[in-house]
């Protein structure tokens, strides 16, 4: 791999022309800079990303914090996000929240003496305490939050999905079905999860239908099997709901499992919606009826974001105005829901 002064030398420049060339700043000849790039490419050349560092005042990194990587919506961002930034000729340093959170040690500091350009930010598992926020706002580079949002972050850009408006769809398709008995098994620990139960609850006082609360479970300890027992528990009542709407499609899949084990059918006994339209959805049986969100498009939009924030940074900038982006979601029809008999 050649150096940049081999590169001058071989084309008969100065040092200084020779970075001009590469970098595309101005004080070269057009023939010239290009003799020097087709040079530079014949001997492999590589810049220096340390120099080049040091001489733009950026890193070229990103600090990526996630606590899931093993779920397949969070992938889905991820990559998403790298797409966008190794075609910005980014670098992401990823962080686990939960695995590098240790006394003493904290994942925006370990970003800020990495001297990140900036920070995509999933939210932790659980509500940061207020050492973390203060150490968030004195963190002083763009951040851009991703899928939820929580207390203390209202200032920073964020990239998430339509939950509202998908609880909606949701609860609308049931509607229409002509369902008036809806159960929901929601999720209040994250702000996804109360947004699709607000959209559940407007749509259904538009249509002046009422909301049984006796038939309203809140699943605190999501990834156990309080899903599933909250599912039985509501259809093994003599007149319960006809038609159940879950937080995602993991708990619709909790309660297909409570209808098989109590000999029921999905839909013939009660309609199911799920929410993500994760692969898993298309190949359960029967298949789910779901909200499709778009993840690859969350975590391009939110690298995209960060960029444009990087690239505005400059003395004269007006004040930063945080942007909220929702994507889109759409219903997906599938063999859990039926019209009511």
């Amino acid at each position: 791999m050649s150096s940049l002064a081999k590169i001058a030398r071989i084309c008969g420049v100065s040092v200084g022309a020779t970075s001009k060339a590469l970098t595309g700043k101005p004080g070269v000849s057009e023939v010239t800079r290009q003799r020097i790039l087709n040079v530079a490419a014949q001997q492999n050349y590589r810049p220096n990303r340390l120099v080049h560092a040091i001489q733009s005042g950026r890193s070229m990194t990103v600090g990526l914090t996630c606590n899931d990587f093993q779920d397949d919506f969070v992938g889905s961002i991820l990559k998403g996000m790298l797409e966008v930034l190794y075609e910005a000729s980014y670098d992401p340093i990823v962080i686990s929240w939960d695995l590098c959170v240790h006394e003493g040690e904290t994942v925006l500091r370990t970003f800020a003496e990495r001297r990140v350009d900036g920070l995509l930010m999933f939210p932790p598992a659980d509500q940061p305490t207020h050492a973390y926020l203060q150490e968030l706002k004195s963190f002083q580079r763009p951040i851009v939050v991703v899928d939820q949002v929580f207390a203390g972050v209202e200032d920073y850009d964020f990239t998430g999905s339509q939950d509202y408006e998908g609880g909606q769809i949701a609860t609308e398709h049931l509607i229409k079905l002509g369902h008036k008995n809806i159960a929901n098994l929601y999720h209040l620990e994250t702000s996804t999860g109360r947004a699709r139960l607000d959209g559940f609850r407007s749509t259904m006082q538009k249509h002046g239908l009422i909301v049984h609360e006796q038939w309203m479970y809140n699943i605190e300890h999501y990834g156990t099997k309080e899903a599933y027992n909250h599912a039985k528990r509501l259809l093994s009542e003599k007149n319960g709901p006809t038609a159940i709407v879950a937080f995602n499609d993991w708990v619709a899949l909790d309660v297909l499992a409570a209808a098989r084990d109590l000999n029921l059918s999905v839909p013939n006994d009660v309609s199911v919606v799920g929410f993500a339209n994760l692969r898993v959805a298309s190949s359960v049986r029967p298949r789910l009826t779901t909200i499709a969100q778009n993840p690859l498009l969350i975590g391009r939009r939110a690298a995209k974001r960060l960029l444009e924030l990087l690239d505005g940074e400059k003395a004269d900038s007006p004040p930063h105005h945080p942007v909220t982006d929702r994507i889109p979601v759409k219903l997906i029809i599938g063999e859990s829901t039926r019209p009511i008999a």
